[in-house]
């Protein structure tokens, strides 16, 4: 995700100019770090769809949601702090209580909503490219012209999605997964989480779950 880390926002109801934007980016990586540890294939989907959809994390909360004692529970630490800017001094407050599952329902209850829409730009030429190297590599020229048919309704590949569908067994799977994961912008640690999923259904679903704002960066 490193190479993708411009980040273009909009407040909803304040001048640009009035206050400085806050970096939404370390939360953002935070959490996502956050995911890739979450072993219960139960809840990754969950995690991943919570970690792509967020405008904001304080990231000096997720800790605490570290703290709690299953997946399932640390997930819905997660849910909690999605898009709240919850300040410093009060995970210190949430931190200072007895019991960890106390602990994130206190931060559950700070409602303050992040006022800004967070948008990631991205190239989108290297994973159009690695899609158009994927069609090229079937055999029979009717998959070739059905593979083309995503590349051409697709305004964005990931390297790491095309990746991911190139992996499935038989061309007819890479293509079907080509028309679920366009205009996902997947990266390559929730693809790693991802994999954690049992079934390759599985799988799949976990990363159609990738709902990531972006705005294309062209040459």
């Amino acid at each position: 995700m490193k190479h993708m880390l411009l980040v273009f926002v909009l407040m909803s109801s304040v001048s640009a100019r009035a206050i400085p934007f806050p970096d939404p980016v370390p939360g953002l990586m935070a959490a996502l770090q956050f995911c890739t540890q979450i072993e219960d294939e139960t809840v990754i989907p969950a995690c991943v769809q919570i970690e792509s959809s967020a405008n904001w994390f304080t990231k000096e909360a997720l800790p605490i949601c570290r703290q709690q004692n299953f997946d399932e529970d640390r997930v819905r630490c997660l849910r909690g702090i999605h898009n709240s800017d919850i300040r410093v001094e009060e995970v210190q407050v949430c931190e200072s209580l007895t019991f960890d599952d106390e602990k994130a329902c206190c931060l559950a209850e700070i409602h303050r909503p992040f006022p800004y829409r967070t948008r990631l730009k991205v190239d989108p030429t290297p994973g159009l490219q690695a899609a158009s190297r994927l069609c090229q590599s079937f055999f029979a020229d009717d998959d070739k012209r059905r593979c083309l048919k995503e590349l051409s309704a697709a305004e964005l590949f990931t390297v790491e999605s095309v990746g991911f569908c190139a992996s499935r067994f038989s061309d007819d799977e890479k293509i079907q997964c080509l028309g679920l994961l366009r205009n996902k912008f997947i990266v390559a640690d929730e693809v790693r989480i991802c994999e954690k999923v049992f079934t390759d259904e599985g799988k799949l679903s976990c990363l159609q779950g990738v709902e990531r704002k972006y705005l294309l960066r062209r040459p």
